[in-house]
Parts: structure tokens; C-alpha cells; sequence
């Protein structure tokens, strides 16, 4: 068995990067594998966040911007890779491959990307030449200071962090759930049991309906299975990402997303986290689970009616 490839991961915030380090370790693969390393000296690819101010002018000045697969609103041309947020791991993981293997077979590819040429010290004097008297930027890819950010912006987005902080701390008013499955079984027994528990329940089986109903009323919590089959247009996981980033909710609240699936491996919890989900749950249905998830955010019991 070969040696992982060592990746840098370049900007993004501390959960972010977490994240992705440690799918590269629990991704359920042989080969190619892939390990985070902390400096982009040791690393023969770098994943970047073209968002992050002066992420993509410092892979320029390195020679590297032709290794990076780049994640954001755009990236340089010169890029290995491309692609917007939200984050899909497995998607980092394949444009990795590919790269991969336009390098070591460039005759079944478009032809082998350019390597850096670039030594170590001139790749420091051309960053130092880039971002002027106040040295050059630290590549050690872990350090959140990484990269120069604009103040207003990084306290405007640290004051929302804290509000979704502070809205995930409060406790849940709208004691009615949506429950989305493409199963029929599996949506009468969850909600035979949040009945039981005081909280009402609508059922969609797909992700068009779900939508449609979140958007004529508030729901305390969304429970999404993972597989919505093929009558649904996306997935579980990309239902969490639309409810908590796109969607317009009634009331301004984003409800409690919950994922319950049958693949809760580590790395399945992973994806899951970078959806978005707030909760998640495995099957079958771990009813003490449940009932400490809905006391967690503030369902007291009651009497089922």
C-alpha cells in the first residue's frame, strides 16, 4: 500500500478545516488516500478557499495555484480545480483523484498540469514581494491568521457566529416537526412517537414537498433521512444544506435539522456536520435518543392527546 498523499488546506475557518481533515483520515477508501499536512512545502496538493483574502494571491506567488483545488465564489484560471460552497468532501476527495491522475498518467487526461518550479526561497521572496513590509504570510495552513482578512468583515462574521450560537441555545416554541422520508413505515413511527411526546408532525416523502411545506409554516425541528430515493430531487444532505443557508423561513428561524440514517460511521457524521445538520440520529430509531435530543432543545413532555 502506497503512502497517503500529503494535502495542505489553505484558509477556511477552524470548523471547516476540522472537517475536512478528518474525512481524509475516516473516508472509507483504499486508494489513493489523502492526509492533512500543516505546511503547503510538504504538500503535493493544497485545497484552498478562494473567499479567504489573499488565499489565491499567495498560491500565485508560491507557483502552487496549478495543485490547488479551489472553494469559493471564484477561483484563478489557472486552478486544478473549482467548486462552490457548501463544502462536499466526497466531491474535494474525487477532483483529488483526478488530479492525481492527470499526474501520474497524463496520456488518459487533458495533459499533466504545470508543477511549481518555484524553489522554497524564492517562492518566500516573491510572497514577501506580494504583501509588502509586514513579512510574509505564514503558510502553516492550521494558523488562523493565515492570511490577512479585512477586520469589519471578520468581526461582522464572528457577531453571527455567536447569533447562531445564541439561536441554537434557545429553546424550540414550535412544537411541530416535519418529518421527510420515502418511506411510509418509517415516517408513522417517528411520529407515533414525537406525538407521544407533545410534538405534531407532517409528513413529505420527497424534497420538493418538504420545501413547499416549510414555506407555509414554522417547524420546530425537520427530521431529514439521508436517502430520500429517486422521486426526490436531493438528498438528505443536500435538503439540510438548502434549509439552513437558502431558505426563507416563516417566523426567521430556521428550524432544528436532525439527520436520521442507517450510515452513522464517524465519517458519515462528518458529512453530516458540514451539511449543516444540528442533530443526528441513527436507524433503527433510538427512542431514549430521541427523547434527550427534543429535552436538549427545550420540549418538555407531555401528556399525548
Amino acid at each position: 500500500m502506497s503512502a497517503p498523499i500529503p494535502v495542505a488546506l489553505l484558509g477556511f475557518s477552524t470548523f471547516e478545516r476540522n472537517a475536512l481533515a478528518s474525512y481524509f483520515r475516516l473516508a472509507p477508501r483504499s486508494q489513493p488516500s489523502y492526509v492533512h499536512v500543516l505546511d503547503v512545502d510538504d504538500a503535493r496538493f493544497v485545497v484552498a478557499d478562494s473567499d479567504q483574502a489573499g488565499v489565491p494571491e499567495l498560491l500565485d506567488a508560491l507557483g502552487r495555484v496549478g495543485d490547488a483545488v479551489f472553494i469559493g465564489t471564484q477561483s484563478p484560471d489557472a486552478a486544478a480545480a473549482w467548486m462552490m460552497r457548501p463544502i462536499d468532501p466526497a466531491q474535494v476527495l474525487r477532483e483529488l483523484d483526478n488530479l492525481l491522475t492527470q499526474r501520474e498518467n497524463p496520456t488518459t487526461g487533458t495533459g499533466p498540469l504545470p508543477m511549481s518550479t518555484m524553489s522554497t526561497s524564492r517562492a518566500r521572496a516573491a510572497a514577501n514581494s506580494t504583501f509588502g513590509e509586514r513579512g510574509a504570510l505564514s503558510r502553516r495552513a492550521a494558523d488562523d491568521q493565515a492570511v490577512p482578512v479585512d477586520m469589519a468583515a471578520r468581526r461582522a462574521d464572528a457577531a453571527a457566529r455567536r447569533e447562531r450560537r445564541l439561536a441554537s441555545l434557545r429553546p424550540v416554541t414550535v412544537r411541530r416537526a416535519l418529518l421527510v422520508d420515502d418511506s411510509e413505515i418509517a415516517l408513522a413511527f417517528l411520529e407515533r412517537h414525537l406525538v407521544r411526546l407533545g410534538v405534531a408532525a407532517d409528513w413529505a416523502m420527497n424534497s420538493n414537498k418538504a420545501l413547499e411545506l416549510m414555506s407555509q409554516r414554522p417547524y420546530g425541528f425537520v427530521f431529514l433521512d439521508v436517502d430520500l430515493g429517486e422521486k426526490s430531487d436531493m438528498d438528505g444532505l443536500e435538503l439540510c444544506q438548502h434549509i439552513k443557508r437558502r431558505h426563507t423561513h416563516p417566523g426567521g428561524r430556521a428550524p432544528v435539522v436532525v439527520l436520521v440514517s442507517a450510515f452513522h460511521e464517524a465519517v458519515d457524521r462528518v458529512r453530516g456536520t458540514l451539511a449543516g445538520a444540528d442533530e443526528q440520529l441513527g436507524k433503527p430509531l433510538d427512542i431514549p435518543a430521541l427523547e434527550r435530543l427534543l429535552d436538549a432543545h427545550g420540549i418538555e413532555r407531555v401528556a399525548a392527546p
